[in-house]
């Protein structure tokens, strides 16, 4: 994170591609552009010769990837229907689900994986918008920061909730950009 962030701000009109999360601490650092990937295949790039890590070592997930906004993580939608099991789902307004549960993406079978989709692209869209209402500068890098930190923050607590130690795990790179307080 400490060295994206430099790189962007030694490089003039730096651009990220084929990234996560790391998109949105690229513009909020000043990136000229970034691309996020609206699938898990456009969002990392794979090493020639290796292949991309699935859900399920059978040929890949049995249920698309969904966008959990306040974790500001994807996971599998089945994965959530069985964190989910025994507590009430956090119910998504974004304008795709309109008022949807979060733990509704369980399976391929049509229309789910188009739905995730459109949910995942709707939270994604909201955030680059408010991201870009924020003046650039300091005060982007600071939305961008205290996101990130307030996502860390929800997993103990998300996990305490479901009365699951383990149930969600922070992702190394989300836990870098919380910690990279821009000053």
């Amino acid at each position: 994170v400490h060295h994206l962030r430099q790189l962007i701000t030694q490089v003039p009109d730096t651009a990220l591609l084929r990234t996560d999360l790391a998109a949105f601490g690229a513009l909020a650092a000043g990136a000229a552009f970034t691309a996020f990937g609206a699938t898990s295949s456009l969002r990392h790039t794979i090493v020639p010769g290796e292949k991309a890590q699935t859900g399920k070592k059978s040929g890949g997930p049995g249920s698309p990837h969904v966008l959990h906004p306040e974790l500001m993580d994807f996971y599998l939608g089945e994965t959530l229907a069985k964190k989910y099991a025994a507590a009430a789902a956090p119910i998504c307004e974004c304008y795709a689900c309109g008022h949807k549960a979060l733990d509704t993406f369980t399976s391929n079978q049509s229309p789910l994986p188009a739905e995730a989709t459109a949910h995942n692209i709707a939270v994604l869209m909201g955030w680059l918008r408010d991201l870009c209402a924020t003046p650039s500068g300091i005060a982007r890098q600071r939305w961008w920061y205290d996101h990130c930190r307030i996502a860390v923050d929800r997993y103990p607590l998300l996990n305490a909730a479901l009365e699951q130690p383990k149930a969600f795990r922070a992702p190394e790179q989300l836990k870098c950009w919380a910690l990279a307080d821009p000053g």
